[in-house]
């Protein structure tokens, strides 16, 4: 292990042994040292019980991926060994302790290292307390893989410090009996060595939360959904200090409809869900949508359908951001990593006030709930652009038309409270007055006349959306003449940009073309990209290729050949190189 330039750490036990925390504890460790960490937590749908996993990939260079096999792992219940040892690469380490785990662990596999701590033993000192176990585990982890212990040492400082200082004390008094026991114990030989410049340690829903607040968020409304309720945990930390109002609503529904209302009275709102939470929201998106009010939706998916697999990953909920009664304009957003996803936030707020409309970010459980190691954002590159808002009616105006039809299909929205603002907001079909054209009016031919020009007035902010530029192409990423394409769609990126790099250095040629913005689509643009690549192949974390089939019915460009993953779990950029290979691809 001592060439390594990386190391790949897997913690497990049961929910509530602190594999949570021991992760905190090392991620933060790696970053504040400038190493590279990119970690996936694996847990079931319990509070206390059942059997978690935490895996964490280290590296001097940046991770694109939390692998396969780990190289370490720490292993905190009886349940851990026959189901970890099995996927540990030969040679590897394992600690576990010997109070809990007390059969020979080589009967399992005898090509591994392992270190059995005695807690009971090592840490027979006035307040420790049993669940201490993956401190001291962690303790003797940090000294073998040749970590800075100083930093960690502080790190409890900064957890524990409102619990009082003896809580602080105890828990670095048994970090260090595990550095001591390891320091006499262990020789990985391994030392990773960051380059010094500290960087964030966060989730996306984090970045979720930061990118919304800079792009200059006033409202969040939501009801807890797993995995999409990590931002509003964040934006409750903040609302005081950003002086946002935060609201936990009584139903998904209630919050979208929350979101929606804060939207038409002219501030900056969002909501987030998961997708069942996002079916209750679909009546209140098709009213954003008919009332042209300005509101951004996040999706994280999660396995479905309906309940499914609630805390295990799938990207499959293109079809349904897609829907809803009739038509009418939206944008759909795919962030692909932690640092895209605190721009892409912000970029969302922007365009649904722009074009008036439901803007839709799909995220997922991965990209949401995995923490990475980023570089501090550049605000800087951060503008709020409010587009057609107005403080006061124009001079000479005699009256204010909410929904003027206009050449781009937007229409001035007026500051709520303004001399002359008052028009009916209503959710049948409506003059540019807002006047209802619905009930007794329905079918007379002033009533269809207003329809046939007000429902192509909205649908052309599509057009507009394009022709702005507003709406960017997938990228390409690699040699533009290779003879295989990769194409995905949001958080699959760095695992498509690993296998790439892997089969590059295997003599095959392969690039990778990336969506991130989903919807609307240049079918021109788009069909021209695809026909410049030879041979596509798309990756997609859903059964039914649902983004290919999206591109087919926007485009009429049909991709034939699929990598797909729907187990619950998310791609490794190993497990597409396999995929490749095994489906004969790399000849392409």
């Amino acid at each position: 292990m001592s060439e390594k330039k990386n190391v790949i750490v897997r913690i497990a036990g049961a929910a509530g042994d602190g594999i949570a925390s021991t992760g905190e504890l090392f991620g933060k460790t790696c970053s504040r040292m400038g190493l590279h960490v990119m970690a996936y937590n694996a847990y079931q749908s319990a509070i206390r019980g059942g059997h978690v996993w935490l895996q964490l990939n280290v590296g001097e260079e940046k991770t694109r991926c939390h692998g396969e096999q780990p190289d370490v792992a720490l292993l905190l219940n009886k349940t851990s060994p026959e189901v970890h040892i099995p996927d540990m690469k030969s040679g590897g380490i394992v600690f576990y302790d010997i109070s809990k785990i007390k059969e020979d662990l080589s009967v399992i596999r005898d090509d591994l290292q392992y270190y059995g701590l005695d807690f009971k033993e090592l840490c027979d000192f006035p307040g420790v307390s049993p669940v201490m176990v993956n401190v001291l585990l962690a303790g003797a982890l940090i000294q073998t893989v040749g970590l800075d212990t100083g930093v960690s040492l502080e790190f409890f400082k900064e957890k524990f410090t409102k619990k009082g200082d003896e809580i602080v004390e105890v828990n670095q008094k048994v970090f260090n009996a595990g550095v001591a026991w390891a320091k006499a114990n262990t020789k990985s030989g391994l030392s990773l060595k960051g380059d010094g410049k500290k960087r964030m340690f966060m989730t996306g829903n984090d970045a979720i939360g930061m990118g919304l607040l800079a792009g200059g968020l006033k409202s969040y409304a939501a009801y807890p959904m797993s995995p999409a309720t990590g931002i509003l945990h964040y934006l409750s930390t903040q609302a005081k200090k950003a002086k946002i109002i935060v609201k936990q609503t009584e139903d998904e529904l209630a919050a979208a409809n929350f979101a929606i209302g804060a939207g038409h009275a002219g501030v900056r709102a969002a909501t987030a869900t998961s997708g069942g939470g996002y079916c209750l929201m679909v009546e209140a998106v098709g009213l954003a949508g008919m009332l042209e009010i300005p509101v951004v939706l996040i999706n994280v998916q999660r396995g479905g359908p309906s309940t499914g697999l609630p805390t295990k990953q799938e990207q499959a909920d293109i079809k349904l951001v897609m829907g809803g009664n009739g038509d009418f304009p939206r944008i759909v957003i795919a962030p692909k990593d932690v640092e895209d996803a605190f721009f892409q936030s912000a970029r969302a707020l922007n365009l649904a006030e722009k074009y008036q409309c439901p803007v839709i970010i799909l995220s997922d459980l991965f990209l949401s709930e995995h923490y990475q190691t980023v570089d501090p954002f550049d605000f800087s590159k951060i503008s709020i652009e409010r587009g057609k808002f107005m403080k006061e009616l124009p001079a000479g105006a005699a009256r204010y038309k909410r929904y003027e039809v206009t050449e781009d299909g937007i229409s001035p929205r007026l500051m709520p409270g303004a001399a002359g603002h008052m028009y009916c907001s209503g959710s049948d079909e409506h003059d540019e007055n807002g006047e209802l054209i619905s009930d007794i009016l329905a079918g007379l031919p002033r009533a269809i006349d207003v329809r046939m020009k007000m429902h192509p007035k909205r649908m052309r902010k599509e057009e507009t959306m394009l022709k702005e530029n507003d709406i960017n192409l997938p990228e390409i990423v690699g040699p533009k003449d290779a003879k295989l394409t990769l194409l995905g769609w949001g958080s699959t990126f760095d695992y498509i940009e690993e296998a790439c790099e892997t089969l590059r250095a295997d003599g095959l040629s392969v690039n990778h073309l990336h969506f991130t913005d989903l919807y609307p689509m240049d079918r021109e643009k788009l069909v021209e990209v695809f026909n410049s690549c030879n041979e596509i192949v798309a990756v997609e974390n859903n059964m039914s290729n649902q983004m290919s089939k999206l591109i087919l019915a926007e485009t009429g460009f049909e991709l034939k050949r699929f990598i797909n993953r729907f187990d619950g779990e998310p791609f490794t950029g190993e497990y597409i190189v396999n995929a490749v290979k095994e489906k004969e691809l790399a000849h392409a």
